[in-house]
Protein backbone atom coordinates (compact mmCIF):
# COMPACT_ATOMS: atom_id res chain seq x y z
CA UNK A 1 0.00 0.00 0.00
CA UNK A 2 2.78 2.16 0.61
CA UNK A 3 4.70 1.65 -1.88
CA UNK A 4 1.56 2.32 -4.20
CA UNK A 5 1.03 5.68 -2.77
CA UNK A 6 4.36 5.94 -3.21
CA UNK A 7 4.58 5.78 -6.78
CA UNK A 8 1.51 8.00 -7.02
CA UNK A 9 3.07 10.81 -5.10
CA UNK A 10 6.03 10.34 -7.27
CA UNK A 11 3.92 10.49 -10.52
CA UNK A 12 1.85 13.97 -9.53
CA UNK A 13 5.48 15.25 -8.40
CA UNK A 14 6.80 14.79 -11.83
CA UNK A 15 3.67 15.56 -13.28
CA UNK A 16 3.51 18.99 -11.69
CA UNK A 17 7.53 19.86 -12.41
CA UNK A 18 6.68 18.92 -16.02
CA UNK A 19 3.73 21.88 -15.72
CA UNK A 20 5.76 24.42 -13.91
CA UNK A 21 8.55 23.92 -16.45
CA UNK A 22 5.97 24.32 -19.36
CA UNK A 23 4.81 27.32 -17.11
CA UNK A 24 8.46 28.46 -16.79
CA UNK A 25 9.12 28.35 -20.05
CA UNK A 26 6.31 30.31 -21.32
CA UNK A 27 6.79 33.30 -18.81
CA UNK A 28 10.49 33.56 -19.81
CA UNK A 29 11.30 32.26 -22.91
CA UNK A 30 7.68 32.80 -24.39
CA UNK A 31 8.10 30.06 -26.48
CA UNK A 32 5.75 27.34 -24.38
CA UNK A 33 3.37 25.04 -25.16
CA UNK A 34 0.50 27.38 -23.67
CA UNK A 35 2.00 30.46 -25.11
CA UNK A 36 1.56 29.19 -28.73
CA UNK A 37 -1.91 28.30 -27.77
CA UNK A 38 -3.23 31.75 -26.10
CA UNK A 39 -3.62 35.05 -28.63
CA UNK A 40 -3.19 38.40 -28.45
CA UNK A 41 -5.88 40.43 -28.05
CA UNK A 42 -7.31 42.85 -30.40
CA UNK A 43 -5.69 46.04 -31.01
CA UNK A 44 -1.99 45.00 -30.03
CA UNK A 45 0.79 46.36 -32.20
CA UNK A 46 4.91 46.01 -31.91
CA UNK A 47 5.60 49.23 -33.68
CA UNK A 48 3.65 49.79 -36.55
CA UNK A 49 3.21 46.58 -36.85
CA UNK A 50 0.01 44.40 -36.24
CA UNK A 51 0.22 41.29 -34.23
CA UNK A 52 -3.56 40.91 -32.79
CA UNK A 53 -5.30 37.44 -32.71
CA UNK A 54 -1.88 36.11 -33.16
CA UNK A 55 -0.02 33.40 -30.46
CA UNK A 56 3.46 34.62 -29.95
CA UNK A 57 4.86 32.13 -32.40
CA UNK A 58 2.95 33.31 -35.04
CA UNK A 59 4.00 37.03 -34.04
CA UNK A 60 7.24 36.10 -34.19
CA UNK A 61 7.20 34.72 -37.48
CA UNK A 62 5.03 38.01 -38.84
CA UNK A 63 7.61 40.02 -36.87
CA UNK A 64 10.89 38.45 -38.31
CA UNK A 65 9.66 39.57 -41.94
CA UNK A 66 8.79 43.16 -40.63
CA UNK A 67 11.80 43.52 -39.82
CA UNK A 68 14.20 42.37 -42.84
CA UNK A 69 11.53 44.84 -44.74
CA UNK A 70 12.35 47.83 -41.78
CA UNK A 71 15.32 47.65 -42.12
CA UNK A 72 16.31 47.50 -45.56
CA UNK A 73 14.11 51.07 -44.98
CA UNK A 74 16.26 52.17 -42.06
CA UNK A 75 16.30 55.98 -42.25
CA UNK A 76 18.18 57.31 -39.23
CA UNK A 77 20.16 60.72 -39.92
CA UNK A 78 23.01 61.84 -37.42
CA UNK A 79 23.08 65.59 -37.74
CA UNK A 80 25.56 68.06 -36.75
CA UNK A 81 25.04 71.71 -37.81
CA UNK A 82 24.70 71.54 -41.66
CA UNK A 83 25.73 68.08 -42.31
CA UNK A 84 22.78 64.55 -42.40
CA UNK A 85 24.82 61.34 -41.71
CA UNK A 86 22.97 58.20 -42.60
CA UNK A 87 23.51 55.26 -39.78
CA UNK A 88 24.11 51.72 -41.90
CA UNK A 89 21.60 49.05 -41.36
CA UNK A 90 24.53 47.17 -40.52
CA UNK A 91 24.80 48.99 -37.23
CA UNK A 92 21.26 48.61 -36.35
CA UNK A 93 19.61 45.07 -35.24
CA UNK A 94 16.10 44.52 -34.23
CA UNK A 95 15.29 42.01 -31.57
CA UNK A 96 12.31 40.04 -32.66
CA UNK A 97 12.04 38.04 -29.57
CA UNK A 98 12.27 40.33 -27.07
CA UNK A 99 10.12 42.48 -28.67
CA UNK A 100 7.29 39.66 -28.27
CA UNK A 101 8.08 38.89 -25.29
CA UNK A 102 7.70 42.11 -23.45
CA UNK A 103 4.69 43.11 -25.37
CA UNK A 104 1.17 43.03 -23.69
CA UNK A 105 -2.05 42.27 -25.58
CA UNK A 106 -4.27 44.65 -26.21
CA UNK A 107 -1.71 47.69 -26.22
CA UNK A 108 1.26 49.28 -28.80
CA UNK A 109 4.26 47.73 -28.07
CA UNK A 110 7.89 49.38 -28.52
CA UNK A 111 10.20 47.90 -30.85
CA UNK A 112 13.69 46.49 -29.48
CA UNK A 113 16.55 47.67 -31.17
CA UNK A 114 20.40 47.19 -30.77
CA UNK A 115 22.88 49.77 -31.89
CA UNK A 116 25.91 48.81 -32.16
CA UNK A 117 28.83 50.87 -30.08
CA UNK A 118 31.96 50.09 -32.70
CA UNK A 119 29.75 50.57 -36.07
CA UNK A 120 28.29 54.31 -34.32
CA UNK A 121 31.93 55.20 -33.20
CA UNK A 122 32.94 54.26 -37.22
CA UNK A 123 30.76 56.80 -38.72
CA UNK A 124 30.98 59.46 -35.94
CA UNK A 125 35.32 58.94 -36.95
CA UNK A 126 34.85 58.72 -40.92
CA UNK A 127 32.03 61.84 -41.04
CA UNK A 128 32.41 64.43 -38.19
CA UNK A 129 36.64 64.47 -37.65
CA UNK A 130 36.26 68.11 -36.89
CA UNK A 131 34.51 66.84 -33.46
CA UNK A 132 35.67 64.22 -30.91
CA UNK A 133 33.78 62.13 -29.04
CA UNK A 134 34.37 59.94 -25.95
CA UNK A 135 33.28 56.64 -25.32
CA UNK A 136 30.48 57.93 -22.59
CA UNK A 137 29.27 60.15 -25.09
CA UNK A 138 29.10 57.34 -28.40
CA UNK A 139 27.50 54.94 -25.75
CA UNK A 140 24.66 57.73 -25.31
CA UNK A 141 24.32 58.66 -28.53
CA UNK A 142 23.72 54.95 -29.32
CA UNK A 143 20.88 54.68 -26.16
CA UNK A 144 19.21 57.48 -27.98
CA UNK A 145 18.92 56.05 -31.46
CA UNK A 146 17.82 53.01 -29.94
CA UNK A 147 14.99 55.29 -27.78
CA UNK A 148 13.95 56.77 -31.12
CA UNK A 149 14.09 53.51 -32.70
CA UNK A 150 11.11 51.88 -30.59
CA UNK A 151 8.15 53.59 -32.47
CA UNK A 152 9.79 51.75 -35.70
CA UNK A 153 8.95 55.01 -37.37
CA UNK A 154 10.67 56.26 -40.28
CA UNK A 155 12.70 58.86 -40.85
CA UNK A 156 14.61 59.20 -37.46
CA UNK A 157 16.58 62.62 -36.56
CA UNK A 158 19.15 62.58 -34.36
CA UNK A 159 20.55 65.62 -33.35
CA UNK A 160 23.99 65.32 -31.65
CA UNK A 161 23.94 68.59 -29.81
CA UNK A 162 20.73 67.89 -28.27
CA UNK A 163 22.02 64.52 -27.60
CA UNK A 164 25.58 65.38 -26.34
CA UNK A 165 25.37 68.96 -25.05
CA UNK A 166 28.81 68.75 -24.38
CA UNK A 167 29.67 69.30 -27.90
CA UNK A 168 29.11 72.77 -26.73
CA UNK A 169 32.70 72.71 -25.19
CA UNK A 170 33.97 72.50 -28.74
CA UNK A 171 32.60 75.73 -30.02
CA UNK A 172 34.83 77.86 -31.84
CA UNK A 173 35.17 81.02 -34.62
CA UNK A 174 33.43 80.05 -37.46
CA UNK A 175 33.01 83.18 -39.67
CA UNK A 176 34.03 86.50 -39.28
CA UNK A 177 33.89 90.08 -41.19
CA UNK A 178 36.29 93.60 -40.26
CA UNK A 179 35.45 97.33 -41.35
CA UNK A 180 38.43 99.93 -41.08
CA UNK A 181 37.46 103.02 -38.92
CA UNK A 182 40.59 104.92 -37.53
CA UNK A 183 37.43 106.93 -35.09
CA UNK A 184 34.53 105.12 -33.02
CA UNK A 185 31.26 107.27 -33.44
CA UNK A 186 29.54 106.90 -30.20
CA UNK A 187 26.93 105.17 -31.87
CA UNK A 188 29.41 102.74 -33.14
CA UNK A 189 30.24 102.06 -29.78
CA UNK A 190 27.22 101.93 -28.41
CA UNK A 191 26.32 98.85 -31.26
CA UNK A 192 29.56 97.07 -30.44
CA UNK A 193 28.69 97.03 -26.76
CA UNK A 194 25.49 95.50 -27.42
CA UNK A 195 26.28 92.89 -29.78
CA UNK A 196 29.11 91.65 -28.77
CA UNK A 197 27.57 88.53 -26.47
CA UNK A 198 24.22 88.80 -28.29
CA UNK A 199 23.01 84.88 -29.09
CA UNK A 200 21.04 83.72 -31.87
CA UNK A 201 19.14 80.82 -30.74
CA UNK A 202 17.99 77.82 -32.48
CA UNK A 203 15.29 77.95 -35.31
CA UNK A 204 14.90 81.59 -34.52
CA UNK A 205 15.26 84.85 -36.83
CA UNK A 206 17.53 87.88 -35.90
CA UNK A 207 15.91 91.33 -36.72
CA UNK A 208 18.79 93.95 -36.09
CA UNK A 209 15.68 96.98 -36.02
CA UNK A 210 14.13 94.39 -33.58
CA UNK A 211 17.66 94.24 -31.49
CA UNK A 212 18.49 97.35 -30.99
CA UNK A 213 15.20 98.95 -30.07
CA UNK A 214 14.85 98.10 -26.70
CA UNK A 215 19.07 99.25 -26.48
CA UNK A 216 20.76 101.98 -25.73
CA UNK A 217 22.59 101.71 -28.97
CA UNK A 218 18.85 102.49 -30.47
CA UNK A 219 20.47 106.45 -30.75
CA UNK A 220 22.91 105.09 -33.03
CA UNK A 221 22.45 106.52 -36.48
CA UNK A 222 21.75 104.47 -39.39
CA UNK A 223 24.83 104.79 -41.35
CA UNK A 224 26.34 103.59 -38.00
CA UNK A 225 23.46 100.33 -37.94
CA UNK A 226 24.43 99.61 -41.68
CA UNK A 227 27.85 99.35 -41.05
CA UNK A 228 27.12 96.55 -38.14
CA UNK A 229 24.36 95.31 -40.58
CA UNK A 230 26.92 94.85 -43.22
CA UNK A 231 29.80 93.28 -41.17
CA UNK A 232 26.80 90.63 -39.92
CA UNK A 233 25.49 89.97 -43.41
CA UNK A 234 29.08 89.22 -44.46
CA UNK A 235 29.28 86.89 -41.84
CA UNK A 236 26.13 85.83 -41.94
CA UNK A 237 27.29 84.73 -45.85
CA UNK A 238 29.93 82.10 -44.20
CA UNK A 239 27.42 79.94 -42.94
CA UNK A 240 24.08 78.27 -43.86
CA UNK A 241 21.83 80.78 -41.90
CA UNK A 242 18.95 82.19 -44.41
CA UNK A 243 18.87 85.46 -45.35
CA UNK A 244 15.26 87.15 -45.02
CA UNK A 245 15.90 90.21 -45.63
CA UNK A 246 18.56 92.28 -46.86
CA UNK A 247 18.36 96.03 -48.80
CA UNK A 248 21.20 98.52 -50.77
CA UNK A 249 21.48 102.04 -50.50
CA UNK A 250 21.32 104.43 -53.39
CA UNK A 251 24.80 105.07 -52.92
CA UNK A 252 27.69 102.60 -51.62
CA UNK A 253 27.74 102.69 -47.31
CA UNK A 254 31.77 104.57 -46.91
CA UNK A 255 34.28 101.58 -45.87
CA UNK A 256 31.67 98.96 -47.06
CA UNK A 257 32.76 96.49 -49.48
CA UNK A 258 31.06 96.00 -52.57
CA UNK A 259 28.37 93.41 -52.38
CA UNK A 260 28.13 93.15 -48.76
CA UNK A 261 26.36 96.17 -47.85
CA UNK A 262 23.36 95.82 -46.01
CA UNK A 263 21.67 99.39 -45.11
CA UNK A 264 19.04 99.75 -42.58
CA UNK A 265 17.07 102.59 -42.81
CA UNK A 266 14.61 103.48 -39.79
CA UNK A 267 12.26 105.64 -41.66
CA UNK A 268 12.30 103.57 -44.99
CA UNK A 269 11.58 100.57 -42.88
CA UNK A 270 14.72 98.74 -44.09
CA UNK A 271 15.98 96.24 -41.97
CA UNK A 272 18.35 93.09 -41.90
CA UNK A 273 16.71 89.72 -41.05
CA UNK A 274 18.89 86.13 -40.68
CA UNK A 275 17.42 82.62 -39.71
CA UNK A 276 18.71 80.32 -37.91
CA UNK A 277 18.04 76.92 -39.20
CA UNK A 278 20.19 74.63 -37.04
CA UNK A 279 19.65 73.65 -33.71
CA UNK A 280 22.26 74.99 -31.80
CA UNK A 281 23.36 78.41 -30.43
CA UNK A 282 25.33 81.00 -32.19
CA UNK A 283 26.90 83.88 -30.55
CA UNK A 284 28.02 87.20 -32.05
CA UNK A 285 31.54 88.80 -30.47
CA UNK A 286 32.35 92.28 -31.37
CA UNK A 287 35.55 94.58 -30.96
CA UNK A 288 37.47 97.55 -32.08
CA UNK A 289 41.82 96.80 -32.31
CA UNK A 290 44.55 98.71 -34.17
CA UNK A 291 41.68 101.03 -36.03
CA UNK A 292 39.62 98.08 -37.09
CA UNK A 293 36.24 96.58 -35.88
CA UNK A 294 35.67 93.10 -36.00
CA UNK A 295 32.71 91.39 -35.89
CA UNK A 296 32.36 87.42 -35.81
CA UNK A 297 30.14 84.46 -34.72
CA UNK A 298 31.05 81.65 -32.56
CA UNK A 299 29.66 78.12 -32.01
CA UNK A 300 29.72 74.41 -33.42
CA UNK A 301 31.85 74.12 -36.89
CA UNK A 302 29.89 73.38 -40.01
CA UNK A 303 30.81 70.40 -41.97
CA UNK A 304 30.62 72.31 -44.88
CA UNK A 305 33.03 75.66 -46.01
CA UNK A 306 31.13 78.41 -46.94
CA UNK A 307 33.05 81.26 -49.30
CA UNK A 308 31.42 83.98 -50.48
CA UNK A 309 33.44 86.33 -53.36
CA UNK A 310 32.55 89.09 -55.25
CA UNK A 311 32.99 87.13 -58.73
CA UNK A 312 32.74 90.77 -60.78
CA UNK A 313 32.62 94.47 -60.38
CA UNK A 314 32.15 96.39 -62.74
CA UNK A 315 31.94 100.86 -63.09
CA UNK A 316 30.44 102.76 -65.83
CA UNK A 317 31.35 106.23 -66.45
CA UNK A 318 28.50 108.67 -65.38
CA UNK A 319 27.07 111.02 -68.33
CA UNK A 320 28.03 114.84 -68.52
CA UNK A 321 25.43 117.22 -68.48
CA UNK A 322 26.79 120.72 -70.01
CA UNK A 323 25.36 124.68 -68.95
CA UNK A 324 25.51 127.59 -69.95
CA UNK A 325 26.33 130.48 -68.37
CA UNK A 326 27.69 134.33 -70.02
CA UNK A 327 29.08 134.48 -66.50
CA UNK A 328 32.42 132.16 -67.33
CA UNK A 329 35.17 133.40 -69.32
CA UNK A 330 35.44 131.93 -72.67
CA UNK A 331 37.65 128.95 -73.01
CA UNK A 332 37.06 127.96 -69.31
CA UNK A 333 34.82 125.13 -67.80
CA UNK A 334 33.71 125.18 -64.36
CA UNK A 335 33.21 121.82 -62.51
CA UNK A 336 29.88 121.82 -60.50
CA UNK A 337 29.73 118.30 -59.65
CA UNK A 338 32.52 115.68 -60.51
CA UNK A 339 29.66 113.10 -60.69
CA UNK A 340 30.09 109.18 -59.66
CA UNK A 341 30.80 106.37 -61.68
CA UNK A 342 28.06 103.17 -61.83
CA UNK A 343 28.71 100.02 -60.18
CA UNK A 344 27.66 96.52 -60.46
CA UNK A 345 28.73 93.67 -58.50
CA UNK A 346 28.29 89.91 -58.32
CA UNK A 347 28.31 88.10 -55.56
CA UNK A 348 28.51 83.81 -55.53
CA UNK A 349 29.53 81.60 -52.87
CA UNK A 350 31.64 78.52 -53.27
CA UNK A 351 30.27 75.58 -51.02
CA UNK A 352 32.81 73.05 -50.24
CA UNK A 353 33.13 69.51 -48.24
CA UNK A 354 36.16 68.16 -47.56
CA UNK A 355 37.83 70.46 -49.85
CA UNK A 356 36.02 69.40 -52.80
CA UNK A 357 33.29 71.75 -54.64
CA UNK A 358 29.58 70.95 -54.10
CA UNK A 359 28.07 73.90 -55.40
CA UNK A 360 28.96 77.60 -56.80
CA UNK A 361 25.45 79.77 -55.85
CA UNK A 362 24.16 82.90 -56.81
CA UNK A 363 24.01 85.35 -54.34
CA UNK A 364 23.34 88.90 -55.01
CA UNK A 365 23.80 91.21 -58.20
CA UNK A 366 24.15 94.68 -56.78
CA UNK A 367 24.01 98.31 -58.94
CA UNK A 368 24.64 101.76 -57.86
CA UNK A 369 23.59 103.69 -59.92
CA UNK A 370 25.83 106.76 -61.82
CA UNK A 371 25.42 110.36 -60.55
CA UNK A 372 25.91 112.83 -63.69
CA UNK A 373 28.87 114.92 -64.56
CA UNK A 374 27.33 118.84 -63.76
CA UNK A 375 29.46 121.38 -66.06
CA UNK A 376 29.27 124.78 -66.96
CA UNK A 377 30.75 126.67 -69.61
CA UNK A 378 30.14 130.44 -71.45
CA UNK A 379 27.78 131.06 -73.75
CA UNK A 380 28.91 131.05 -77.77
CA UNK A 381 27.31 133.81 -79.06
CA UNK A 382 26.75 133.83 -83.12
CA UNK A 383 28.34 136.04 -85.48
CA UNK A 384 26.36 139.33 -87.05
CA UNK A 385 26.49 138.81 -90.82
CA UNK A 386 26.65 142.45 -92.43
CA UNK A 387 26.31 143.94 -96.17
CA UNK A 388 26.78 147.18 -97.65
CA UNK A 389 25.66 148.64 -101.13
CA UNK A 390 28.49 150.51 -103.78
CA UNK A 391 25.41 153.03 -105.09
CA UNK A 392 24.45 154.15 -101.26
CA UNK A 393 21.29 152.89 -101.68
CA UNK A 394 20.18 151.35 -98.01
CA UNK A 395 21.34 147.79 -96.51
CA UNK A 396 21.05 146.01 -93.55
CA UNK A 397 21.59 142.91 -91.87
CA UNK A 398 18.88 141.35 -89.18
CA UNK A 399 19.62 138.10 -86.78
CA UNK A 400 18.96 135.36 -88.49
CA UNK A 401 15.90 133.59 -86.99
CA UNK A 402 17.00 130.38 -87.73
CA UNK A 403 20.62 130.58 -85.24
CA UNK A 404 20.13 130.39 -81.75
CA UNK A 405 22.73 130.52 -78.96
CA UNK A 406 22.72 127.96 -75.91
CA UNK A 407 21.06 129.77 -72.69
CA UNK A 408 21.61 128.72 -68.87
CA UNK A 409 19.27 129.16 -66.30
CA UNK A 410 16.19 129.87 -68.36
CA UNK A 411 17.96 132.87 -69.88
CA UNK A 412 18.22 133.55 -73.52
CA UNK A 413 19.52 136.84 -75.62
CA UNK A 414 18.94 137.96 -79.29
CA UNK A 415 20.29 141.31 -80.84
CA UNK A 416 19.32 142.92 -83.67
CA UNK A 417 20.78 145.75 -85.71
CA UNK A 418 20.25 147.75 -89.16
CA UNK A 419 22.31 150.40 -90.84
CA UNK A 420 20.96 153.25 -92.89
CA UNK A 421 23.07 155.81 -96.19
CA UNK A 422 21.86 158.91 -97.47
CA UNK A 423 22.93 159.96 -101.03
CA UNK A 424 22.53 163.86 -100.10
CA UNK A 425 24.24 163.49 -96.77
CA UNK A 426 25.35 160.07 -94.90
CA UNK A 427 23.43 159.62 -92.04
CA UNK A 428 22.66 156.48 -89.75
CA UNK A 429 20.26 154.82 -87.38
CA UNK A 430 20.61 151.94 -85.39
CA UNK A 431 18.19 150.18 -82.63
CA UNK A 432 19.06 146.95 -80.60
CA UNK A 433 16.52 144.77 -78.51
CA UNK A 434 17.14 142.25 -75.70
CA UNK A 435 15.10 140.42 -73.41
CA UNK A 436 15.52 137.99 -70.44
CA UNK A 437 12.40 135.89 -69.24
CA UNK A 438 9.28 135.66 -70.88
CA UNK A 439 9.62 139.33 -72.34
CA UNK A 440 9.60 139.47 -76.06
CA UNK A 441 11.96 140.48 -77.63
CA UNK A 442 11.96 143.51 -80.35
CA UNK A 443 13.62 145.92 -82.43
CA UNK A 444 13.09 148.96 -84.90
CA UNK A 445 14.82 148.83 -88.33
CA UNK A 446 13.83 152.20 -90.84
CA UNK A 447 16.36 153.77 -93.27
CA UNK A 448 15.30 156.60 -95.77
CA UNK A 449 16.54 158.89 -98.43
CA UNK A 450 15.08 162.75 -99.03
CA UNK A 451 16.49 164.39 -101.60
CA UNK A 452 15.03 168.01 -101.41
CA UNK A 453 16.84 167.83 -97.95
CA UNK A 454 20.26 167.25 -98.00
CA UNK A 455 20.40 167.85 -94.26
CA UNK A 456 17.61 164.69 -93.52
CA UNK A 457 18.50 161.90 -91.76
CA UNK A 458 17.09 158.35 -91.83
CA UNK A 459 14.02 157.67 -89.10
CA UNK A 460 11.94 155.28 -88.17
CA UNK A 461 9.75 154.28 -90.14
CA UNK A 462 5.72 155.48 -89.03
CA UNK A 463 4.90 151.19 -89.09
CA UNK A 464 7.09 149.29 -86.05
CA UNK A 465 8.15 146.16 -87.46
CA UNK A 466 8.26 143.63 -84.20
CA UNK A 467 10.48 140.50 -83.97
CA UNK A 468 9.00 137.54 -81.69
CA UNK A 469 12.33 135.27 -80.30
CA UNK A 470 11.95 133.13 -82.99
CA UNK A 471 12.79 136.12 -85.08
CA UNK A 472 9.35 136.04 -87.15
CA UNK A 473 7.45 139.26 -87.85
CA UNK A 474 5.01 140.19 -85.81
CA UNK A 475 2.51 143.29 -85.24
CA UNK A 476 3.05 145.68 -81.65
CA UNK A 477 0.11 143.36 -80.36
CA UNK A 478 2.64 140.42 -80.83
CA UNK A 479 0.32 138.76 -83.81
CA UNK A 480 2.19 137.22 -86.93
CA UNK A 481 2.23 139.77 -89.85
CA UNK A 482 2.67 136.70 -92.87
Amino acid sequence: MKNKLYKISLSLGALLLVISTIFAQQAYAGDGFFSNIKRFDKHTYAGPFNISKLNRKKAKQKLTTDFVELEQNLAVKLIVQDLYVDVPSEAVTFDVDATVDQASSGQENALIATVSRDGLRTVLTQNFSSLVFTEDEVDTLASQIESQLRSGIMPQHIYLAKSIPELYEQAQTIASATYATKQLTKGLRLLLDDLNGAEIQPNSTFSFQEFVKDRESVVASDQDMSIMASLLYETALQTNWIIDERSIGNELTEGVQPGFEAVVNRKLDLDLQVTNPNQTVFTLHTKWDNSQITLSIEGLPFMHTYLPEVENLKLYNPKTVVQYSAFIPSGRVQTINKGKKAMEATVKRSILLNGSLLDYEDISIDFYTPQSKVERRNLTRPKTLTAGSADGTNSGSDLNPDSSSPTAGGNSSTDGSANGSDSGKPGSSSSNGSSNGNTSDKSGISGGNDSGNPNASGGQNKDEVFYDKGGNRVDKNGDPLD
